[in-house]
Order: structure tokens, then C-alpha cells, then sequence
């Protein structure tokens, strides 16, 4: 019983505590949820993350809104169109034409959609924000998470862009690892608090305190490298 409990400590340190908050709110209602988010920036590489003799059967290349590859990734028309709603780019990793992975760019304000919270690069021509990053399962022990990065490295290189910024969850270790593998680095954390329409956020950032009971009400968090 004790090793149980003392699992999520070992797993995430301090913020444990709240993982097992979001887990036991979960049992008493669906409608309560625990996010804890730490935001991050990532310098956008200048050289490549991957020799070419690796590289080189992984093709990245945008994926538009009619692309066949869409429909593999496992998201709903609802979140399909919130995200193509937005200034987004969409990049696909495809090995010998097989759909392998995806991840998404933001130009500009990111409506997040787990939260109600917009994050807003800073300056917006210095930064994108990613989200979404996802391998298909048969493809993770490849080169697919470094090659999907390598692609978006040269992607916003070329249009200028130096930073990519982002949120990952403290319980999401894979992403966490995936990211400082390739620098990232902590710009501060955030908790959000959700049941139904009620959201409470406290932050290390700006605005620091935010309360809302509607769906127009979002803190704006900017985020600078």
C-alpha cells in the first residue's frame, strides 16, 4: 500500500502530489481536472539532429487539412478543427511514404485546449509554439521523435524563427525527455484546476492568479526566451 503511494513521488518528485490529486478527483468526478504544466522554451537547432545515412529514409514535410495522413493520427473532428482553426503548421514524418508521426506549430497566440489558457510567444517572430508531438507506437524506438525535429529545426530556421515554445505536463515523462534531449529549458510552471465550467490557475508566471466560470474567461501567459 505504502509503495504505491510512494510511487508517483519517486516518478515526479514534489508534484506527485499532484498527479495523485488528479487521479483521486477523477474517481469522485469526470468533471475534475488536475493539469500541472511546465512551460519551456527550445532552441531551434542550426545543424542537423541526425546523420544523413539515419535521416535519410524519413521524409518531414507539412501535412494540410485534406492530406489522407489526417485521418491516422487518432484525433476527432473536434480537435482536428480546433487545431487547423488556428495559424497552425502541421509537420509529418513519413518513412518510404509510411505515416509515421506528427507534431504541430502554432504561429502566434496557442489557444490551449486540455485548459483554458491562451500562450502567447514573445516576440511572436522570434517563436513558434509546438504541441501534439506523436509517434505511432511501432515507429518510437526509430529515429521518428529526432527526425520529426530535425524536420521542424529547418522548417522555422528558414522562416526566421529561433525558438520553439511549449507546455508539457510534469507527468508526461516521455515528452519531458524527448525535449531536453534537445535543450529545452524551464520558464516556469502553472497548475490548473477544473470542474465543469470553474477553472482555477496559479502560476510562477504572469498573471500568476487567474480564476474563471466561463469559456471567455482565459489568463494569457506570455512566454519569453
Amino acid at each position: 500500500m505504502f509503495e504505491k503511494f510512494a510511487s508517483p513521488f519517486k516518478e515526479f518528485g514534489p508534484a506527485g502530489i499532484f498527479y495523485i490529486a488528479h487521479r483521486v478527483l477523477q474517481r469522485i468526478s469526470p468533471d475534475f481536472t488536475v493539469q500541472f504544466y511546465e512551460l519551456m522554451a527550445q532552441p531551434l537547432a542550426e545543424k542537423p539532429l541526425l546523420p544523413a545515412r539515419l535521416g535519410k529514409n524519413v521524409v518531414v514535410r507539412e501535412v494540410k487539412r485534406d492530406d489522407p495522413a489526417v485521418g491516422l493520427m487518432g484525433l476527432s473532428d473536434e480537435v482536428l478543427a480546433l487545431r487547423f482553426n488556428q495559424p497552425t503548421v502541421c509537420l509529418g514524418a513519413f518513412q518510404k511514404d509510411t505515416f509515421i508521426g506528427s507534431m504541430w506549430f502554432c504561429i502566434g497566440p496557442y489557444e490551449e485546449d486540455e485548459v483554458r489558457c491562451t500562450f502567447v510567444p514573445q516576440p511572436e517572430s522570434d517563436g513558434v509554439f509546438d504541441f501534439g508531438l506523436e509517434v505511432l507506437p511501432k515507429y518510437r524506438l526509430g529515429v521518428g521523435f529526432v527526425a520529426l525535429w530535425d524536420g521542424a529545426n529547418r522548417y522555422f530556421r528558414d522562416r526566421g524563427y529561433r525558438y520553439s515554445f511549449s507546455r508539457v505536463s510534469r507527468f508526461n515523462l516521455t515528452s519531458r525527455r524527448v525535449h531536453e534531449r534537445f535543450g529545452w529549458f524551464c520558464l516556469g510552471r502553472a497548475l490548473f484546476v477544473k470542474l465543469k465550467r470553474f477553472q482555477f490557475m496559479v502560476a510562477t508566471v504572469a498573471p500568476y492568479l487567474h480564476f474563471s466560470a466561463s469559456a471567455s474567461s482565459r489568463p494569457k501567459i506570455s512566454l519569453r526566451a
